[in-house]
């Protein structure tokens, strides 16, 4: 029976919050020096070195802030379609390890936008207006469950990430990015009757309580 020695690591960058799928073979695994597993931006998400029946991960934690050397049993990787690696600490995902296929079925199924969100930790002191805030988020996942926030180049799985005044929604494969700003009640005036919320292919696009009163000639 022949095995399949090629693996995906799947995670999201600490530095830049991409989330990043890296290919590598389970054969390219030495014993002397690790193999890196780096993002775009060139943040190194991971080492990874074989120690007899284990290998031996260095990741960079997105809540921490700080690496977490994991143990993981070689049979695990080889005989499993997917395993999730955990945060030590705070037991949140870290990332996934695992065949390609099946890791994308994975990320596929992950339909709460919210579980995507780069920089969760802030709290609600850190937002120019908290309750404004949740609502916008609460609109964002009612669009994505009901398939009403999507990409024009055709992709539905998008990232966010929170700011104290706004929430970015960006299209991880062409770069288009929505920015919803979430610092005042007119701003929710400016999402209501809104259809669908399509960002546009490659480009940038932004709703706010000045588009608004420029749409309805308040």
């Amino acid at each position: 029976m022949l095995i399949d020695t090629t693996r995906v690591l799947a995670m999201r960058c600490p530095r830049c919050g991409r989330l990043e799928l890296n290919y590598f073979s389970l054969f390219g695994l030495g014993e002397s020096s690790p193999t890196l597993i780096n993002c775009q931006c060139g943040c190194t998400l991971a080492s990874i070195v074989r120690r007899s029946r284990l290998y031996k991960l260095q990741v960079e934690c997105i809540i921490c802030e700080t690496p977490h050397e994991l143990l993981v049993d070689v049979g695990r990787v080889i005989h499993n379609d997917a395993l999730v690696l955990y945060c030590p600490e705070s037991d949140v995902d870290l990332a996934l390890i695992g065949n390609g296929p099946r890791v994308d079925e994975l990320l596929a199924e992950e339909g709460d936008i919210l579980a995507n969100v780069v920089g969760s930790s802030l709290i609600d002191s850190e937002f120019n207006d908290a309750a404004v805030m949740r609502e916008v988020l609460t609109r964002l996942q009612d669009w994505v469950d009901e398939g009403r926030l999507y990409c024009s180049c055709g992709n539905r799985h998008m990232e966010v990430e929170l700011f104290p005044e706004k929430v970015e929604v960006a299209c991880p494969h062409c770069g288009g990015t929505l920015v919803i700003y979430a610092e005042r009640e007119e701003d929710l005036l400016a999402l209501d009757g809104l259809e669908e919320v399509v960002l546009k292919r490659g480009a940038f696009t932004c709703i706010d309580s000045a588009d608004f009163r420029y749409r309805h000639g308040v």
